[in-house]
């Protein structure tokens, strides 16, 4: 599937070759490229050896383009993109920001598809529990 991921702020293309593409801080002050896997609820990630963090540490994600953060207006642990599909639809990507946890939501309209084992912590505040 052919995707396109897109800042909410100023629809720069986070995506290259076979990752999402953000800049990164830890709540410790370090900061780095993250790179995240396209595919929706696929959780691999890539980023340089000394950009470290532990996991349950909740991370900053912002735009390489505009710099603007990319919070979820849902939750504070929840990072915000748009996927811009094959089809030319185009999605809301919620995914958690706390490493290690496992949690992204597929949105348009009042169509919402869950992904990851940890995406429980935040179904009440998507309007679904």
């Amino acid at each position: 599937m052919k995707a396109d991921y897109l800042c909410p702020h100023c629809r720069g293309l986070l995506n290259a070759g076979d990752f999402i593409v953000f800049s990164s801080r830890t709540s410790k002050g370090g900061h780095g490229i993250i790179m995240l896997h396209p595919e929706v609820g696929n959780y691999t990630v890539a980023k340089h050896p000394m950009f470290e963090y532990e996991k349950g540490e909740r991370l900053l994600f912002y735009c390489p383009m505009c710099n603007k953060e990319l919070a979820s207006d849902y939750h504070e642990n929840l990072a915000k993109i748009i996927l811009v599909d094959e089809e030319e639809k185009e999605f809301d990507i919620h995914f958690s920001r706390v490493a290690g946890e496992q949690s992204t939501f597929k949105i348009i309209g009042e169509h919402v598809e869950v992904f990851g084992e940890h995406s429980g912590n935040y179904l009440e505040f998507l309007g679904m529990k």
